[in-house]
C-alpha cells in the first residue's frame, strides 16, 4: 500500500514538472546563446503584430510560459509554419509576462495552449488537446486539421 502510493506521489510529481526546465539558469544560457528569430514575446514588442485583449485579431494563438518542453516546442513551431503557410496571423504569447495576462484571461489559457479566433464570427477555437496529442506523434494529422481550421475560419 505504501508502495503504490509513493509511486502514484512519483508520478504526479513528475507530470507536473514535465514541461519544465532544469533550472532557469540553464533556460537563461541557451535563450542568450541562441539567436532570437522571433519566436518569443521579448522580439514581439517590436513585431508588426501586437496585441491586447481589447483588440485580439483573428488568428492563431500559440500560448506559453517562459519555459517549453519538446511538445511545446513542436506545437508552436508547426502552427506558426502552417499559419505562415496561409498568411494567417500567428501570435506567439509568453502568459508568464506581465503585460499578457490580461490577453489569456480571455483566452482562458491558463497553461501553453494553440487556439484560433475567427475572422467570421469572433469566437474562440481551442485546438489545445488536438495539437498537443498529436504535434509529435502524428504530425500530418496535426498539420492537416490545423490547415482546415485555419481556411475555414481566417478566410
Amino acid at each position: 500500500m505504501k508502495k503504490t502510493i509513493t509511486l502514484g506521489i512519483l508520478a504526479l510529481g513528475l507530470s507536473f514538472g514535465a514541461c519544465q526546465s532544469n533550472t532557469k539558469k540553464e533556460t537563461a544560457k541557451a535563450e542568450t546563446e541562441t539567436a532570437c528569430k522571433g519566436e518569443c514575446t521579448k522580439c514581439e514588442k517590436s513585431a508588426e503584430h501586437k496585441v491586447t485583449s481589447n483588440n485580439a485579431e483573428a488568428g492563431v494563438y500559440y500560448f506559453h510560459g517562459d519555459r517549453k518542453c519538446k511538445t511545446c516546442k513542436a506545437v508552436g513551431a508547426k502552427a506558426k509554419e502552417v499559419a505562415a503557410s496561409l498568411n494567417a496571423n500567428f501570435f506567439d504569447i509568453n502568459f508568464d509576462q506581465e503585460e499578457n495576462k490580461e490577453l489569456a484571461k480571455t483566452f482562458q489559457a491558463s497553461s501553453s495552449g494553440l487556439y484560433i479566433k475567427s475572422a467570421k464570427s469572433g469566437e474562440i477555437q481551442d485546438l489545445t488537446t488536438f495539437a498537443f496529442r498529436n504535434a509529435i506523434n502524428d504530425t500530418p494529422a496535426y498539420i492537416e486539421k490545423l490547415e482546415t481550421v485555419i481556411k475555414a475560419e481566417l478566410q
